[in-house]
């Protein structure tokens, strides 16, 4: 199963926020591996980033990687570059 949601990156915060991700924490990888995320990825626009996954049951999955330490630290990170809204979209279509 695949899901999707749209974040704001907070003004000025761009260069900062892909600097990051090119650094991601090989422990938050592996702990969302654990959790049955096979495919995680983020796209961005401007400020407007497009992020993507894939998971037997992606809501199992995050609620499941939400609850670890490592993510915990990384929520608290991300906190300083993204602002707090997030939009989930609807799968309407897939062409496998």
């Amino acid at each position: 199963m695949r899901a999707a949601y749209i974040l704001k990156v907070r003004s000025g915060k761009e260069t900062d926020y892909r600097k990051a991700h090119r650094a991601v924490w090989p422990e938050l990888i592996e702990e969302a591996q654990k959790a049955g995320i096979r495919n995680h990825s983020v796209f961005m626009s401007g400020r407007t980033l497009f992020v993507y996954l894939e998971a037997d049951d992606p809501e199992k999955s995050m609620a499941s990687l939400k609850s670890t330490p490592v993510k915990m630290r990384w929520d608290d990170y991300m906190r300083h570059f993204l602002e707090p809204e997030i939009v989930s979209l609807e799968e309407v279509f897939y062409m496998p």
